[in-house]
């Protein structure tokens, strides 16, 4: 339940992939909702799998057609920013919920505490942040646990019923009389299958996976292995059965594989329906995203505009973020494992077929394997969460009644971590952009009629603009039966971080320009960017040039550009001493919404737009620098003209708006 409860109230905002692999492109498919797509589905040869997408946003589903029931009979706006953020949040914390049943399940035949190891599991801030949030990571560690568990629970039945087979057989070979031969034959008989129970399972799994992830395929590849082999390489059952378990895994591996491949050809629209059934098709016509995937990963270049990372990352970095304690309790498992592999005598060597092998190896390969590749962030590794809690939950939990001081230790080391990264990643890390894009589209709805607003984010993570919930074709039909489009009227400018803040007033002398040339309306122009950086943008202001601070969005932290704390160089009065400027300067852990009024000397350019003017309100404009708008004007709906922005000359990051009047919000 608590896990539950944080997925409606956390406003942490961990990385853009949990809009952009997921809801954005949804958002847009389902419900109508404007959103930039992103450049993994917009490729030509693109790389991430619609059927995850479509997975985790069941609920907008569920939203679109239930939406006009909760307004008829309730009153109630189901389509909301709040509920679309939150919607695939609650439906992947119910998701989530496998991986513990898994984990317990798992704990069970292990002869392990179970109820010790869900506790430990769900303690993990990685399932109270991360599996709340629409990661593709985070389906990789559910569909992980699935994996390990049915793996699991084969090998211990399989281990059973192929000891009782080998007891039985070596009775029927020594039986005397043909009646004990008949009676052990017949007992023999009534044993259970084991070979191919879970080779449906496994075999969806491990490719649903891979259309997910495909360094899904470097996680299963143990828990797999060790499926395939049990009792061959001891030699209790024959080595075709190892051939036949291939064998049965081709059936799932093969209609799992075309229903993924035809769902995204057919939504990426390489290939219809029409000339698959007449099977007018080539090569091109179908999409195959992880083979995508893998020789975009290849490239080197494509990996260093993500970020080049140092081969050690992952262990040395990655895994105590995300694991704590507990990541350092796998690693140092490790290193004993093999130091007693390679240094003891055979008959006092590791099991290698054993469950804790499985484990062990489990966790550790894919860190290696992963290490290998250049770009590295701690989500790839969810996955490494499950078998480390079940050969480590006793190692930090409290138990017995001689409790050893480095339990103690272990114990507050994993709780105060997992305390302090929920607060730190599930509420303050980018805690202001989703709060921020709720606020704009409550300002966007409360503005004057006629105006178009203008929105510039700047030094935040990538703001996921379907929150403002700006609809696609926008139909209004006139008193003679004439349908039109309604024209777009709110735009949305991604600076990033890479500008400094004094030219964000460049920026918007452009934007502010252009708007009034190509448009009878008026022009609302805003500026959202950490209140760490507002000084300087107020510092910078132009003459005739009035800034006004909206709303501050608090719970906002970024590491990229934190509030200067120190206060060596601050002049304390009697009315505000050390406490009060130590609270100023936490209150710019925050966003600010930032209205912009150029006064009457910019508005001339509705009538007069020469640059001459442009020069006197702002003298650092470079008139080569100037972007031009096409028409936003109400056109017809059969004549329809699509206003863009000149991306390159402004040199920011768009996405394209759209919104209506607030006189025109009912007709939605």
């Amino acid at each position: 339940m608590a896990r539950l409860y944080l997925a409606t109230v956390q406003t942490g905002y961990i990385h853009p992939d949990e809009f952009h692999q997921s809801v954005q492109v949804m958002a847009r498919d389902v419900l109508n909702i404007d959103a930039k797509k992103p450049w993994e589905f917009s490729t030509e040869d693109p790389i991430r799998s619609v059927t995850f997408s479509a997975l985790v946003s069941l609920p907008y589903f569920f939203m679109k057609y239930s939406a006009p029931f909760f307004t008829y009979f309730l009153g109630y706006d189901l389509q909301t920013p709040y509920n679309l953020l939150i919607a695939p949040r609650i439906f992947m914390t119910f998701l989530s919920f496998i991986a513990d049943y898994s984990i317990y399940r798992i704990a069970r035949m292990c002869y392990l505490k179970p109820w010790s190891c869900v506790e430990v599991f769900a303690s993990s801030y990685i399932m109270l942040v991360y599996a709340t949030r629409t990661f593709s990571n985070t389906m990789e560690l559910i569909l992980m646990s699935v994996l390990l568990w049915r793996v699991c629970e084969s090998m211990v039945d399989s281990t059973k019923i192929i000891r009782k087979q080998t007891i039985l057989q070596d009775l029927y070979e020594t039986a005397e009389s043909l009646k004990d031969k008949v009676k052990l034959v017949r007992m023999k008989s009534k044993l259970p299958p084991y070979n191919y129970v879970d080779s449906a399972v496994i075999s969806v799994v491990i490719t649903y996976g891979a259309f997910v992830r495909p360094t899904f395929v470097v996680y299963s590849f143990i828990p797999v292995a060790f499926w395939l082999q049990r009792g061959v390489v001891t030699k209790e059952v024959d080595f075709s059965y190892f051939n036949l378990r291939c064998l049965s895994l081709l059936p799932g591996v093969v209609v799992t594989f075309i229903a993924c491949v035809l769902a995204d050809s057919f939504y990426y629209g390489s290939l219809t329906f029409t000339e698959l059934v007449y099977w007018n098709v080539t090569g091109r016509s179908f999409i195959v995203t992880p083979i995508n995937f893998l020789l975009y990963n290849s490239q080197e270049n494509n990996l260093a505009s993500h970020g080049i990372h140092p081969y050690y990352l992952h262990l040395a970095v990655n895994l105590p973020i995300l694991h704590g304690i507990l990541g350092l309790l796998g690693l140092w498992s490790v290193s004993k494992y093999s130091a007693s592999f390679i240094t003891n005598n055979f008959t006092k060597k590791p099991k290698i077929f054993s469950m804790a092998t499985m484990l062990l190896s489990s966790f550790i390969l894919p860190v290696l394997v992963l290490s290998a590749i250049p770009h590295q962030e701690p989500r790839f590794l969810l996955p490494t969460l499950l078998p480390l809690v079940l050969l480590h939950s006793d190692d930090v939990l409290l138990s017995g009644r001689k409790i050893k001081a480095f339990k103690h230790f272990c114990f507050l080391m994993w709780h105060i971590w997992n305390i302090l990264c929920v607060i730190f990643f599930g509420f303050l890390h980018q805690g202001g952009v989703t709060k921020t894009m709720i606020r704009v589209h409550d300002h966007i709805i409360h503005r004057p009629p006629h105006t178009n607003v203008h929105i510039i984010f700047s030094h935040m993570y990538t703001p996921p603009t379907f929150l403002l919930m700006r609809r696609i074709n926008v139909i209004a039909v006139t008193e003679e039966g004439r349908r039109y489009r309604i024209a777009k009227s709110v735009f949305t400018y991604d600076v990033g971080g890479s500008k400094p803040v004094e030219d964000l007033h460049n920026i918007s002398a452009q934007i502010y320009k252009e708007a009034l040339q190509n448009s009878t309306r008026d022009a609302d122009l805003l500026i959202c960017l950490p209140a760490s950086l507002s000084e300087k943008l107020y510092d910078s202001t132009p003459e005739n040039v009035t800034l006004h601070r909206i709303q501050r969005v608090r719970g906002h932290f970024t590491l990229e550009d934190p509030p200067d704390l120190n206060m060596d160089d601050v002049d304390f009065t009697s009315s505000c001493g050390h406490v009060c400027q130590f609270v100023r300067r936490l209150d710019q852990f925050s966003i600010d919404i930032i209205g912009v009024d150029f006064g009457n000397r910019m508005r001339r350019f509705e009538k007069d737009t020469s640059l001459e003017n442009l020069s006197q309100v702002y003298k650092d404009t470079n008139d080569a620098n100037m972007v031009s708008f096409e028409s936003d004007e109400e056109t017809s709906f059969e004549n329809e003209e699509h206003s863009d922005v000149n991306e390159e000359a402004l040199g920011i990051n768009l996405s394209e708006p759209f919104e209506v009047d607030q006189n025109r919000r009912n007709e939605l």
